[in-house]
């Protein structure tokens, strides 16, 4: 603490570093302060929404650009007790290059008494509209006001204004006077519906939060207090808005969101990890722990094709183990970016025959696998054969897997408008509509394929294939009769 810096009782300081983060603070400040928590460390801006889009001040202070900026009379929102508020003020001045002094004064005595003679002198003017040292006094109050003020008339039309209304709004004094507050609204039907509640109400003020236009186009959210004030003498309405700019506070907030939501979801996507693996593994280790058993029980008074059977069952169970380890590690490698795209020349018509020949033998006699292309034959294209066997392979699996009463199943192969489009037609169980906008996510399965092993990793892994290669996935469905994925890849011209 500098010694040459005297605090007065109503007054505490903390000190920030260049990114906010509370360095020191008064042992007074939480009696000063008693609606907010501050610690250590913390960024000051979650507990003073005031410094919220003071970057720039910060930079122009540690710059020795200025050598204070004031933030006067503002209601501190985290500090509310019924109809209780606190104002207070904050003068902002630089320690060293590294570090800024915040003075936090509590002023809410002065700011109350400060409120009542504005209010009073509003009244005033508005029920005698005769003194003119009144009216005098009352602009300069009005001009003092760091909250936009406008009174409109009962039909809407602005009749006064103060300078924070026109900083805020970006216009000037003669186009606002000549305008309806609801022309400032972002959204009309919402004008209209607001003034009809101002309209209805008592004497009570009325709090609510609007998006507002400014003169450059621009969106605000303005946190508007109205009251509705009886001109006495003239026996008509007034409105009185007192608004602030609260844009940043709801970035803020949108911010804090979207981070709790995404929490949320990486939440579940361990839940639903843990609960895939634990199962996909579970079944064939058991599987392959009761197989070994018996071969090491009985195996050698069992005839070779009894042997074998077990052995291949081990074998497979193994395999199928190793499949969905190869899945989780190339989704880890699509996620940091060390699943790469490497094109070369191929002939696409061979590769697609060979990839459906690996396939039929998994069919049953009910399946058939049908190739269509109107590609030449034996032509060489610019693709990634790698990345594309992830795609078809996941999606022809899938579409044997969830055909389990048969039929055709198809792979279209053609091009156009510089895209090669691949299409796998099932005539399968379908997707149901609920669990289609979640269909790409990993480990999700719909819920009609309980009863059919699966990960929920194919549909991903074709989705992040295809887009590694500038292309794109989409499907139509119909429940109990079928799906077809389309699959659009760019054509890459080949090197000359």
């Amino acid at each position: 603490m500098n010694p040459s810096i005297i605090i007065p009782s109503h007054t505490a300081y903390l000190i920030i570093d260049t990114n906010f983060r509370v360095v020191q603070y008064a042992p007074q400040l939480p009696d000063l302060l008693p609606g907010c928590a501050i610690r250590l460390h913390d960024d000051l801006r979650e507990h003073l929404q005031e410094l919220v889009g003071l970057e720039t001040v910060i930079a122009q202070l540690l710059t020795g650009q200025c050598e204070h900026f004031l933030i006067e009379e503002v209601q501190h929102s985290e500090f509310a007790k019924g109809d209780q508020v606190q104002y207070i003020t904050l003068r902002l001045e630089p320690k060293s290059d590294q570090e800024i002094w915040i003075f936090v004064e509590d002023v809410t005595e002065t700011a109350v008494l400060r409120q009542a003679l504005v209010q009073r002198v509003n009244e005033t003017e508005l029920l005698l509209n005769a003194l003119k040292t009144t009216a005098s006094y009352n602009k300069r109050i009005m001009a003092s006001m760091q909250e936009a003020l406008l009174i409109t008339n009962s039909a809407g039309f602005i009749k006064t204004i103060n300078q924070a209304a026109c900083e805020l709004f970006g216009y000037d004094e003669a186009f606002l006077l000549n305008c309806n507050i609801a022309d400032l609204f972002w959204a009309q039907n919402q004008a209209q519906s607001y003034l009809e509640v101002l309209w209805n109400q008592s004497d009570e003020a009325i709090a609510t939060e609007v998006p507002c236009r400014t003169q450059a186009g621009e969106q605000v959210i303005i946190e508007f207090s109205t009251t509705k004030v009886q001109s006495q003498v003239e026996k008509v309405s007034t409105f009185v808005y007192v608004g602030r700019d609260i844009t940043a506070r709801k970035d803020l907030e949108r911010e804090r969101e979207k981070a709790l939501a995404k929490e949320k979801e990486l939440s579940d996507l361990k839940s639903r990890f843990l609960a895939m693996t634990s199962h996909e593994f579970k079944n064939p280790l058991s599987t392959i722990l009761m197989s070994v058993e018996l071969l090491e029980e009985f195996g050698e008074d069992w005839p070779p094709e009894k042997r074998d059977k077990y052995l291949k069952r081990i074998k497979q169970c193994t395999t199928n183990m190793n499949t969905l380890l190869e899945d989780i590690l190339l989704i880890g490698r699509a996620d940091v970016q060390k699943l790469v795209f490497d094109p070369s020349p191929t002939c696409l018509m061979a590769f697609c025959q060979e990839l459906i020949d690996e396939f039929k033998p998994l069919c049953q006699a009910k399946h058939q696998l049908i190739l269509e292309s109107d590609l030449a034959p034996q032509a060489n294209y610019v693709i990634d054969t790698k990345l594309l066997r992830h795609v078809l392979s996941n999606l022809l699996s899938n579409a044997i897997k969830y055909s389990p009463e048969g039929g055709s199943i198809q792979l279209k192969v053609n091009c156009q408008n510089q895209q090669f489009l691949f299409h796998v037609t099932d005539q399968g169980i379908g997707i149901p509509p609920e669990d289609q906008p979640r269909l790409f996510d990993y480990f999700h399965r719909s819920r009609n394929v309980s009863d059919i092993a699966g990960t929920g990793l194919g549909l991903s892994i074709a989705k992040r294939a295809t887009e590694l290669q500038g292309g794109s996935i989409s499907f139509t469905t119909q429940v109990d009769r079928g799906t077809t994925f389309s699959v659009s890849i760019p054509v890459i011209e080949p090197e000359e």
